[in-house]
């Protein structure tokens, strides 16, 4: 059974923001996942085993499936959920977006009642030109009801997502963790790859360019995190470490592997000299973050979706060690 929506007092918060993401980040994704179809990009054929103990139930078995976990018992949490995007190119929802989007909102909606997690940090967010919900715009929707969940995430008319719909039942808050500079440069090279003879590079060489940026701003959004909750906590606006991360599922094995390898390196392509190696040590970790990466159960059950994304091994590993309950 679907959770009902619950009240309880909460700290008085003055705005909430309404989360924007921009077209480009599933165009990106999109992008990536293309480009694993076709062999071009790999995601790392020595992907990380997961850490995961299996004494916790954690959510609904119905909703999703815990992969990885670590430092569990830390009394700050970072939930990572792996996603799916509406088309890039119709911004129309592809065939699993719908229930995909409905499984996040039932997860965020159990850590919103069980671990009172009040803190989305949504992948593509930017605090510019943020505005407030209407919460009265539709007084009729009851979320409990997956009908009624599925019916308004199905809306292609009106954008919502599940991250949206959270922040509407529960008043919770977003934040960015973008970095506005590498989100440019990801961008920038996306639309190269459209354009011919430039720079003499060929399409190996500017998709390799792309993956190289894609992996250093997602190593980025996650040494953003731990500053941006610490910043809302210290202003009063949660009321405690715990937030949840949205992100598109082809980034998940690279989060696997600098989480394990910590610190970790990111090679620029040898025969770009424009590149340099990245380098760096998870703040997370150093702080002491516990962090549980979940894939919401329609993208688990998707074997050859997790096959592309080098998951697999991951999901299989894990499948015995997560026990979920109500």
């Amino acid at each position: 059974m679907p959770f009902l929506p619950i009240s309880r007092n909460c700290k008085t918060r003055s705005t909430t923001c309404k989360p924007q993401f921009p077209a480009a980040i599933a165009l990106f994704a999109a992008t990536a996942l293309i480009a694993l179809s076709i062999g071009l990009i790999n995601p790392g054929k020595g992907a990380a085993q997961p850490l995961v103990n299996n004494s916790v139930p954690d959510l609904l078995a119905e909703y999703g499936q815990v992969i990885y976990r670590v430092n569990e018992d830390s009394p700050k949490q970072l939930y990572i959920i792996g996603i799916s995007h509406r088309n890039p190119t119709t911004g129309r929802n592809n065939g699993d977006t719908v229930r995909t989007q409905a499984e996040i909102f039932r997860i965020g909606e159990w850590l919103n009642r069980h671990k009172d997690l009040e803190l989305l940090l949504p992948e593509g967010y930017f605090l510019k030109n943020s505005r407030l919900f209407n919460k009265a715009s539709d007084p009729n929707n009851n979320l409990s009801d997956n009908v009624q969940l599925h019916k308004r995430l199905a809306d292609e008319n009106h954008f919502v997502n599940a991250e949206m719909l959270l922040m509407e039942s529960f008043d919770m808050r977003a934040s960015q963790v973008e970095d506005r500079n590498i989100y440019k440069a990801v961008r920038s090279s996306l639309k190269n790859l459209k354009v011919d003879d430039l720079d003499k590079l060929s399409p190996r060489q500017r998709l390799a360019e792309l993956k190289f940026l894609q992996e250093i701003r997602t190593a980025k959004l996650l040494q953003n995190i731990p500053d941006v909750i610490e910043s809302e906590l210290r202003n009063g606006t949660i009321r405690n470490s715990f937030a949840m991360f949205t992100i598109g599922l082809n980034h998940v094995t690279h989060i696997i592997r600098y989480l394990n390898e910590n610190p970790f390196s990111i090679d620029a392509p040898e025969d770009l000299a424009n590149l340099n190696d990245f380098n760096a040590e998870l703040d997370l970790l150093k702080k002491g973050y516990g962090i549980t990466i979940i894939l919401p159960r329609t993208l688990a059950n998707n074997a050859e979706l997790l096959e592309a994304m080098n998951l697999t091994r991951i999901q299989m590993a894990s499948k015995e060690a997560v026990t979920i309950s109500q």
